[in-house]
C-alpha cells in the first residue's frame, strides 16, 4: 500500500474533534465518510459542519466555492457496514473510555478492509494500550488532531512498539498531505507534547481556583495579558471541553487520595459538569458562548 492509495477516511465520533478532522481531510480532496452512531444527531452533525465549513470561509482558509466542494466530499451514515466500506484510513475520536474504544476498534476490524490504517484521536492514552483490540496493531497508531485544526495545523503521531515503519511513515505524510505540520513523537508518551505541557497549567490554574484564590476570569486575565494571546487557560478549557478526560480525572480523584485532586475533582463536578456545562459545545462552561466574556475589547481592562 502507497500513500497514494488513501482516498476514503472513516471518521469514527461526529463530534468535535470527528467533525473537524473529516472537514480537513476533505479540504484537502479526500472523500470522508462520518458514522453517526445515533440517527437522532444526524441533523445536528450537519449544521455543525456546516457552521464549521463557513467559519473557514469566514477565515478565508478556503473560497466558497472550493467549500462547496468539499461538502460534497462528506458522506454521513448511521448503517457501520456502509461507513467502513472501503475505508483506507480510520479516525477515532470516540470519548476517552478505555472500554468503549476497544469495543469500537473490534467492531470496525471484522468491517474494514484488511488495508485499512486505524489511528485514534485519543488524547490522553498510549496507543498500545489500544493496539490489541484493533485486530490489526502493526497498522495502528495515534494521530492526535489539536483543536481548532485549521489553526493549529499540526498533528501528533505516535506509534507503539508494533506499529509497522511503513505504517508510520505513510501517516506522517498523510498529515502533510490534509495541510498540517507532522509533530512525530519517539516514544510513547500519554498528552504528547502540547496537551502535556498544556495538563500542567490547567492542574495548576484548576487549583488557584478550587482553592478559592482566584477566579476562571481574573486568571485568563493574567495569562492573556502576560502572554499575549487571544483566549486564557480556561477559555482553551472550554474550547476543548470540560468532559473530555474528566472519567480520567475522576478515577484518579477517587483512588488516588490526592487531595488537591479531589478538591479539583469536586469543584469541577458540583459546579460544571453535574449541570452539564461542558464549555463550548454546551453553550457554558467557565464562559456563555457563543460570545464568551474574554472576546469583549474590555475584558482586559
Amino acid at each position: 500500500m502507497k500513500i497514494e492509495d488513501i482516498k476514503r477516511v472513516l471518521i469514527l465520533g461526529s463530534g468535535t474533534m470527528g467533525v473537524q478532522i473529516g472537514i480537513q481531510s476533505a479540504m484537502h480532496g479526500y472523500q470522508v465518510s462520518i458514522f453517526i452512531r445515533n440517527p437522532a444527531k444526524n441533523d445536528l452533525v450537519w449544521a455543525d459542519i456546516h457552521k464549521r465549513t463557513d467559519l473557514i470561509v469566514k477565515q478565508k482558509a478556503i473560497s466558497r466555492e472550493e467549500a462547496d466542494q468539499m461538502l460534497k466530499r462528506i458522506y454521513t451514515t448511521n448503517d457501520p457496514a456502509d461507513a467502513a466500506k472501503d475505508a483506507d484510513l480510520l479516525s477515532e475520536s470516540v470519548p476517552e473510555i478505555v472500554s468503549l474504544k476497544k469495543e469500537i476498534f473490534e467492531k470496525f476490524n471484522k468491517l474494514c478492509p484488511k488495508h485499512t490504517i486505524f489511528t485514534t484521536n485519543t488524547s490522553t492514552l498510549r496507543p498500545s494500550i489500544l493496539a490489541e483490540s484493533t485486530g490489526r496493531p502493526e497498522r495502528f497508531l495515534a494521530l492526535h488532531f489539536n483543536n481548532p485544526i485549521f489553526i493549529t495545523k499540526n498533528t501528533d503521531i505516535m506509534g507503539h512498539p508494533g506499529t509497522s515503519k511503513e505504517v508510520l511513515n505513510m501517516t506522517i505524510e498523510f498529515g502533510r498531505r490534509i495541510g498540517l505540520i507532522p509533530i512525530v513523537l519517539d516514544k510513547e508518551q500519554p498528552g504528547y507534547i502540547i496537551n502535556t505541557l498544556l495538563l500542567g497549567l490547567i492542574n495548576k490554574s484548576l487549583s488557584l481556583v478550587a482553592n478559592g484564590i482566584t477566579t476562571p476570569q481574573q486568571l485568563d486575565k493574567s495569562w492573556m495579558s502576560t502572554m499575549k494571546m487571544g483566549i486564557g487557560i480556561f477559555g482553551i478549557m472550554d474550547s476543548i471541553g470540560l468532559d473530555v478526560g474528566f472519567g480520567i480525572r475522576e478515577d484518579h480523584a477517587l483512588t488516588s487520595g490526592n487531595k488537591q485532586a479531589i478538591k479539583i475533582y469536586e469543584y469541577l463536578k458540583t459546579n460544571y459538569i453535574d449541570k452539564g456545562h461542558f464549555g463550548v459545545k454546551t453553550g457554558q462552561g467557565f464562559y456563555k458562548y457563543p460570545h464568551p466574556e474574554y472576546e469583549n475589547p474590555d475584558f482586559l481592562m
